[in-house]
């Protein structure tokens, strides 16, 4: 059975778009079948800042006794599948990209990966005050708006300076789809590979080769499920042969490429479409 749920994305002013994806609503849990539902989540190259009064709970695949219930949360960059059960209506989240969380914290993002942390680690106590206002604003327009205000004084008050040579690395892999050597990216940018782990923890959470692979395998998934031409999958973007690619998908998701391409993306859907 196919997930309902009606999905609703909303742009953030431009000064915000470089380092937010989006602001999204979901309906999901709204209906009967998918109440108290398990969803599988799997590394999508997102952080998400979710805002709900209600129960979401967390299992991180290779940790399975390690489970997390929390309502409003940053959920961190993923580099392994969790499963996600959703105990009620979220209201709203915002979707970082993952290398412009940066501008808006102090904290070492390596404390993020893999993890739902309280906004107000992240953010600060003035976290709060945005989602009281959100729960109290019946409008789409005037919760994005207060948002951008928030995101915008945000960045003001932290004031962290961009950090170009991260930024411009990080715009490589991405435009690469992760088929990058390191080596000559630090090369390139002429700082030496410690420097850029340094940079690529503080700044994302996880090393440049990681991150990397979460990307290559991001956009290989993004391969519509009924292509099951592994071999052209695998070489489209740039693994080794297919068995490298399967060995990927398996340490990623947790099942076989035949598998995963065979199920529902549930509440990934619209990220994998993108």
């Amino acid at each position: 059975m196919e997930t309902r749920g009606c999905y609703k994305e909303f742009n953030v002013k431009s000064d915000l778009d470089k380092h937010i994806a989006c602001v999204w609503k979901e309906s999901y849990s709204t209906f009967f079948e998918n109440k108290l539902k398990e969803f599988l989540v799997v590394p999508d190259n997102t952080v998400e800042l979710v805002f709900t009064s209600n129960k979401i709970t967390r299992n991180i695949n290779e940790e399975p006794n390690k489970s997390s219930t929390v309502s409003t949360h940053l959920c961190g960059l993923k580099d392994t599948p969790q499963k996600v059960r959703l105990n009620g209506d979220v209201l709203l989240s915002v979707r970082f990209k993952p290398h412009g969380l940066y501008r808006f914290t102090s904290i070492d993002l390596n404390k993020t990966i893999n993890e739902s942390i309280s906004p107000e680690e992240i953010f600060g106590n003035e976290i709060k005050l945005l989602e009281e206002k959100l729960f109290c604003s019946k409008s789409d327009q005037e919760q994005l708006a207060l948002i951008e205000s928030f995101f915008i004084n945000r960045m003001l008050k932290v004031n962290i300076d961009q950090d170009k040579i991260f930024d411009a690395i990080i715009m490589e892999i991405l435009v690469s789809k992760g088929d990058v050597n390191i080596l000559e990216l630090a090369k390139k940018y002429n700082v030496s590979k410690k420097t850029l782990e340094r940079k690529f923890l503080s700044k994302l959470g996880i090393g440049p080769k990681k991150y990397s692979r979460i990307v290559r395998i991001f956009n290989a998934l993004k391969i519509p499920k009924s292509d099951d031409n592994f071999m052209s999958i695998a070489l489209s973007n740039s693994f080794y042969d297919q068995a490298h690619f399967i060995k990927e998908v398996k340490q990623f998701t947790g099942m076989t490429p035949k598998d995963y391409f065979g199920i529902d993306r549930t509440i990934q859907t619209n990220i994998f479409l993108s």
